[in-house]
């Protein structure tokens, strides 16, 4: 068996489809194909904070413990950790109104929420275009096709599956900013539940959060332009781990069958990304879970 101590790596760019700038695209592939196999694809958004991780994931998991291999694909920006922040807000998030942006205060000029509401163009971007150019570049990349996205990625995953469920075999959404806009995404469930009924095949859907995410922070780091107030008092507007067990269940109503909901006890928001992508793909892909 075909082993390495760290990830394959392939990059290129591809233009943005808001017609400015350049999408940063990073492929790891399995260390060993088998002849004639399809391929489980994991569709990471977010990819200069989590694609490195969930590329050595996948390394891992699949050199050492049985399980399927798959490709992870990072859609990023290549961008500092600033701009970074308002870029993913301009394509990760559905629109807001002026006066719920405003409210956000000084959180909403750090994550850029002026720049707002590409997220059906990015998602149509995903689902019409960009997954064609995976296709077309690695041919046997032709398993589930999954999408993983975490915070502000968790809620443009949600908001693909209400809106088009048909676009991936499976959303994993990892602790979704649901409070966006006044958790007005949840507006989308009635027509949701119209969609997933007339589907052959629905979407396997796995709801991921850390237990912790509810406890108010401590300290902040520096350079953010946000007082440590501004940030307990976003946390505790957002609900993270109520709302996203309140969201599987509504999930669940609305009829998907094959969900799964899981608190991680003791992690975080950000220290719960790789439980997420663990469990997520083990569910994904029918792995004992």
């Amino acid at each position: 068996m075909q082993f390495s101590v760290r990830a394959s790596l392939e990059q290129f760019t591809l233009p943005h489809p808001g017609g400015e700038g350049q999408l940063k695209i990073s492929v790891a592939a399995p260390a060993m194909v088998p002849p004639g196999a399809t391929i489980p694809v994991l569709y990471v958004v977010d990819g200069d904070f989590l694609f490195g991780m969930a590329a050595e994931i996948a390394r891992a998991i699949s050199s050492v413990a049985a399980f399927p291999p798959f490709y992870v694909v990072g859609i990023g920006y290549d961008a500092t950790y600033l701009d970074f922040l308002k870029l993913r807000t301009a394509d990760l998030s559905p629109p807001i109104s002026a006066e719920a942006a405003a409210a956000m205060g000084s959180v909403g000029a750090m994550i850029g929420s002026d720049r707002n509401g590409g997220a059906d163009q990015f998602l149509a971007f995903l689902a019409d275009t960009f997954k064609p150019e995976i296709a077309a570049r690695y041919p046997e990349a032709g398993g589930e096709q999954i999408l993983f996205g975490h915070s502000l990625g968790g809620l443009f995953a949600a908001h693909a599956l209400l809106t088009r469920p048909d676009a991936f075999s499976s959303f994993i959404i990892g602790s979704p900013s649901l409070w966006w806009d006044g958790f007005s995404i949840l507006q989308e469930l009635p027509a949701f539940a119209e969609r997933l009924s007339a589907l052959s095949q629905p979407p396997r859907v796995f709801v991921g959060v850390g237990g912790r995410e509810q406890d108010p922070p401590s300290s902040i780091p520096p350079g953010l332009g946000v007082t440590l107030e501004e940030a307990q008092a976003q946390i505790r507007a957002s609900r993270m781990v109520d709302a996203a067990k309140e969201f599987a269940d509504a999930l669940g109503e609305a009829g998907v069958a094959a969900l799964r909901h899981v608190t991680c006890a003791e992690e975080d928001h950000t220290s719960v990304a790789p439980s997420i992508i663990i469990h997520g793909m083990r569910f994904a892909l029918q792995q004992g879970a």
